[in-house]
């Protein structure tokens, strides 16, 4: 790595990083690590895991810096300067005492003794020690395998890209040619008449149907766009370019990670084509709870069929991956329900492993290759790489328009609620206005709308609150075949067991998860000392992960920081942990019953299984004891690996705006022609991957907003004072 990062630490901090991150990853016997490789391996892959087994973390160039970096794009500027801390008193003998029980410096302690400090932290009591653990360990370990391809090739993943990408011309499909606005001259006026924040599932239904009715429309992101010929289909390249936080994010309390996209097309760019239509019950209890009978309404069913019918969703073509196949054979003989994950594919077979880091053939019906293409058809345009800096908001429809020395007059208050635009900013920090003659649109996501409602100083105090995650935990088998798990098609199989183990429908569904070494090496493998780290990534290839996703029924809140970015509260609560209890022991049944040699969780307290000859199932002795280890320890924040992919309800949708932040009609309460069209309107979580649900109300949102034009144009246009 040749690019020079800005660190937030100093070069005393910078010592002590390197220490720590050296007892994570260190060098170990090469024969130690050969001795376990699968036996497929060829001589240039045992030659990789050679190099793992002399890696030291301080010696890939450049490797302490991009941790320091992934760092503060990653966390809030509180916690990193909570890491600066303790990196600050591990420098001096005082703080080194104090923190890890030995006298003298840090940095002079040994590697075993400095090993055994961080394995102590991960079990301590103090939840701040394990809360340092995870945050040190979890991102090194993603930095290390995600920008460093020589250490991911020893785990046998194809780190260069899809070698076979190139073999069939039929997959290649060229991008449509779009053609981007730009910010051309200083404090630039752009006029449109409906303002669209946001390019993710939200806004690219919203764009294409309003276009398609003949309205203007601008929509305005801040991620880049990256063509599909120019995805390579590499963790590196897709996180920095298509996710917040370079694929980190994490909660303020370092619990749990948050997966999420930040590109043109948002999370259709990077999800998994997974396309589960919302269910019976939610729709029902969106309706009979929460007093919106239109999701019980023909129009809203009708909204679901028209996104599926366009994206062409579809099971027909599917074949299941190894991973997805031994889950639905476990299933079957644990007589567990499971069913097939239809894809939004248009109706071709999708083959796809890298589609998290950006569909490479492009066959992934994403807005870029579906919605926001056929809103360039109806003449809708584009800027990307511009922030909605805040909305503007005035006592008229039409008022004269902001200047440079009048922008605090358009703050809203009780006489100005007319949404009539925004405050933009590019990537060269030129800034514009937008002037939206009928209607603004907020479909920045779940992370970002609620971020740009309290920039603009909206005050409802429900904006940001009710955020759902869907939180994730995750199981893996190792076993004696090889898995390749990073091939095929990523998530085709789904299982409902324990989906509503109380009769309230907030239970889990079980999944499988895409595979990748920083993920394995970050989140799904319990570090247990440098050694046994590399032995298990070497057998990565001989492994499967499956996920239980929580329907949560508790919830946390986005809040803006110091620099006005959107930050995550969110503290697991204990209802939701006994559902992913639940699925843990599932999972670990799922892979018992389809031969896995070796079970682990994410749970710090609990120790790997490895099934004994003659082991006898579910009925043995053994099993029962250890799934009674795994009922002990629980899932708890920091003892427990934790993740989410999913970001839901954040501006909910309600009848009051005293329990909400839109009304039924998606429209801002206490505001005019301000709408708000993505998966923060959930009224909860949607308990199935949330990108159907997303699609078909925003489908019914745009209808929404051109009725309501349509009938406020019939009205006397306000007179220009």
């Amino acid at each position: 790595m040749s690019v020079q990062l800005s660190t937030p630490y100093n070069a005393n901090q910078m010592e002590v990083l390197s220490a720590i991150v050296d007892a994570i990853f260190h060098e170990c016997d090469e024969n130690e690590l050969l001795s376990v490789a699968p036996e497929s391996f060829t001589s240039e892959q045992r030659e990789h895991v050679r190099f793992l087994a002399r890696a030291k973390y301080s010696a890939l160039p450049g490797a302490v810096p991009a941790l320091a970096h992934q760092f503060a794009i990653s966390l809030s500027k509180t916690n990193v300067d909570s890491i600066g801390l303790v990196l600050t008193l591990l420098s001096t003998r005082a703080g080194t005492l104090v923190l890890t029980g030995h006298t003298g410096f840090f940095v002079n302690l040994s590697v075993e003794q400095r090993e055994q400090i961080l394995k102590n932290w991960g079990s301590s009591n103090l939840a701040l020690m394990r809360q340092a653990y995870r945050g040190f360990v979890s991102v090194a370990l993603y930095v290390a395998y995600t920008n460093f391809d020589q250490i991911a090739l020893a785990t046998g993943f194809p780190a260069l890209g899809e070698a076979n990408r190139f073999a069939d011309k039929n997959r290649l499909r060229n991008h449509y040619a779009f053609v981007f606005e730009n910010i051309s001259v200083p404090y630039q006026y752009i006029d449109t008449d409906i303002l669209v924040v946001g390019s993710g599932a939200g806004g690219g239904v919203v764009s294409s149907e309003l276009a398609k009715k003949g309205w203007k429309v601008l929509v305005v992101e801040k991620g880049l766009y990256v063509r599909p010929e120019d995805m390579s289909g590499k963790p590196k390249d897709g996180f920095e370019q298509l996710y917040e936080g370079a694929g980190m994010i994490a909660t303020e309390d370092g619990a749990m990670n948050v997966l999420a996209g930040s590109t043109f097309g948002g999370g259709t760019t990077v999800n998994w084509s997974a396309s589960l239509r919302p269910q019976h019950y939610l729709r029902e209890q969106w309706a009979s709870m929460h007093g919106l009978d239109y999701f019980l309404s023909s129009d809203f069913a009708d909204s679901v069929e028209n996104v599926c019918n366009k994206m062409g969703v579809s099971a027909e073509h599917l074949k299941h991956n190894k991973p997805n196949s031994l889950m639905v054979d476990a299933s079957l003989k644990l007589g567990y329900p499971c069913a097939t994950i239809p894809q939004n594919t248009g109706g071709t077979a999708h083959p796809c492993g890298t589609c998290g880091f950006g569909c490479i053939y492009g066959e992934k019906q994403s807005g870029p290759v579906c919605w926001l293409k056929s809103a360039a058809q109806d003449g809708a345009k584009f800027m990307v790489e511009t922030t909605v800096e805040r909305l503007l908001f005035a006592s008229t429809r039409n008022p004269p328009p902001p200047t440079v020395s009048n922008l605090n007059d358009f703050y809203p208050s009780a006489t100005r609620r007319h949404c009539i635009g925004a405050l933009v900013k590019d990537a060269k920090g030129q800034i514009a206005v937008i002037r939206a003659k009928q209607a603004v649109v907020v479909s920045a996501g779940s992370i970002n709308s609620p971020a740009v409602l309290m920039r603009s100083g909206l005050k409802n105090p429900r904006i940001g609150r009710n955020l759902r995650l869907h939180p994730t935990t995750y199981v893996t088998g190792f076993f004696d075949e090889d898995i390749n798990p990073w091939d095929g098609a990523i998530m085709t199989a789904v299982s409902t067991v324990h989906e509503n183990w109380d009769g309230t429908h907030h239970g889990v569904k079980i999944e499988v998860i895409q595979s990748f070494p920083g993920g394995r090496a970050a989140s799904f493998q319990p570090w247990a000392g440098s050694t046994e780290h590399k032995k298990a990534l070497v057998q990565f290839g001989k492994s499967s992960t499956l996920i239980a996703i929580c329907r949560d029924r508790g919830s946390g809140r986005i809040f803006l920081d110091e620099q006005d970015k959107p930050r995550f509260d969110y503290v697991l609560d204990p209802y939701d942990a006994q559902g992913l209890l639940r699925g843990i022991i599932a999972m670990a049944e799922m892979h018992l019953v389809a031969g896995a040699n070796r079970i682990l969780t994410t749970q710090s307290l609990v120790e790997d299984y490895i099934p004994a000859p003659g082991h006898k199932g579910l009925s043995d002795p053994a099993w029962k004891a250890w799934i009674a280890k795994v009922k002990k320890a629980g899932v708890k924040p920091t003892l427990c690996g934790v993740g989410s992919a999913h970001q839901m309800g954040s501006n909910q949708m309600g009848t009051k705006p005293t329990n909400s932040v839109v009304d039924p009609r998606a429209r801002v309460w206490g505001t005019h022609s301000l709408y708000v069209a993505d998966a923060s309107i959930f009224p909860t979580a949607s308990a199935v991957n949330p990108m159907i649900t997303n699609l078909s109300l925003s489908h019914s949102v745009s209808r929404f907003i051109d009725e309501d034009l349509r009938e406020k144009l019939a009205l006397p246009v306000d007179a220009r004072l």
